[in-house]
């Protein structure tokens, strides 16, 4: 009887760390989702909502020309280089959140840029 109580307890540990490794495979699998050499940025928190990928290395796009994409909740760099969110306040622009090479989050907190002339620039290039 005592070998089918610690087969039990073993059987419950195994189910529990392998249910904490379900949760840490989200951003594994929305990072594999996101191409290679590409910046994936998304409307939604967690790598959901309308996805925008860029394959620039220096170069600045608009993703508000989108039809329907809103501000930035989350992303995926699989660049080589550091992406930076412009927002346009009437007369020039200012850096308001940057994205380094290889990193990516599920939620940046508060959503970044939104207006129509705010853009995204990918290595060395500013609006």
């Amino acid at each position: 009887m005592e070998w089918k109580k610690k087969s039990a307890a073993i059987l419950s540990t195994l189910a529990i760390v392998g249910g904490g490794m379900m949760l840490t495979a989200t951003p594994a699998s929305a990072v594999a989702d996101c191409p290679a050499a590409r910046l994936c940025i998304y409307d939604g928190t967690n790598f959901t909502g309308d996805r925008i990928t860029s394959a620039s290395t220096n170069a600045c796009f608009y993703p508000w020309d989108t039809s329907g994409f809103n501000s930035i909740r989350s992303y995926v760099s699989n660049s080589s280089v550091t992406a930076k969110v412009w927002e346009y306040n009437g007369s020039s622009y200012t850096a308001v959140r940057t994205m380094p090479a290889g990193g990516f989050s599920s939620d940046i907190g508060t959503a970044v840029a939104g207006g129509y002339w705010d853009k995204v620039c990918l290595g060395n290039a500013t609006p």
